[in-house]
């Protein structure tokens, strides 16, 4: 063993240095040894770290060469166009605004309602209480141009009515949806709500099958969390995502929450076309 004074090596029995006479106990190093050590375990450490960092860094650059050759073999393919016009593509404001060109207020003698163009032949859906009582009514587009409207067809069982407008034929009408849509839908409800052209309030189909009757008959319609207003009676809800009309607002309900009702297009459909045709 080593002297702790002097550093001379003696005998692991020798109790005493043999070279100053320094006491001497078990397990006494040669000074400086414990340091060796530990840089000898960093130097390891480290330069192990070090390896390993190399390695990845090499395995990367050998994997990113791979990859840059394995591209230069294949043929270059361009990303298919998507289709154009798909409601899903598009901003809220954008469908909105687009919407909001075939979406109109129903003028009468005795008030005001909301209405949509439904086909080419310039037919435009609204609710049977928006014009009931009338025959000839008024238009109004989304940029103030006022047209005249002849009732064609009106319901006193359903909430729904049709108006054909001359001036509106030959254009593209809103897309119908002709399927029932799912609840936690997002929806879009447009409609002129207290003479507030051209309004849309956002918010998701909530309930189905909702029934209730007052002046007509509400069966299996839809309940949303969109704000319905009068003013907004007849005019179009529509799928966020889809842009289709899914159905004709009719109704709002105001307690502590507000709500509103819409009857789905699918079920009144066959009486629309009927008018239409």
């Amino acid at each position: 063993m080593f002297c702790p004074k002097c550093g001379r090596g003696n005998h692991f029995s020798a109790k005493k240095c043999a070279e100053c006479g320094k006491s001497l106990k078990a397990g006494d190093k040669k000074p400086g040894r414990g340091v060796v050590r530990w840089s000898l375990a960093a130097i390891l450490l480290f330069g192990g770290g070090a390896y390993g960092f190399q390695q990845f860094a090499a395995g990367d650059d050998v994997q990113d060469s791979a990859e840059v050759k394995a591209e230069e073999k294949k043929p270059v393919k361009e990303a298919p166009e998507k289709e154009q016009g798909a409601a899903g593509d598009k901003p809220k404001t954008e469908l909105i605004k687009e919407t909001q060109q075939k979406v109109y207020t129903v003028l009468t003698g005795g008030g005001m309602g909301s209405g949509f163009l439904y086909n080419e032949s310039g037919m435009v859906v609204t609710n049977a209480h928006v014009v009931v009582g009338y025959t000839d009514v008024v238009l109004r587009n989304v940029d103030g141009e006022e047209y005249p409207g002849t009732v064609v067809g009106i319901s006193d069982v359903e909430d729904i009515a049709m108006i054909h407008v001359e001036a509106f034929e030959g254009e593209a009408p809103l897309a119908s949806e002709m399927e029932e849509t799912p609840v936690g839908t997002e929806v879009i409800a447009l409609g002129s709500p207290k003479g507030l052209e051209n309004t849309a309030s956002i918010g998701y189909l909530t309930g189905v099958d909702r029934d209730f009757s007052s002046d007509y008959q509400y069966e299996d319609i839809y309940q949303i969390d969109a704000q319905i207003a009068p003013g907004s009676s007849g005019g179009p809800l529509i799928d966020a995502a889809s842009g289709r009309v899914i159905g004709i607002n009719s109704l709002g309900y105001t307690d502590d929450n507000a709500f509103g009702f819409s009857i789905p297009l699918y079920s009144v459909v066959d009486t629309l076309d009927e008018w239409a045709g």
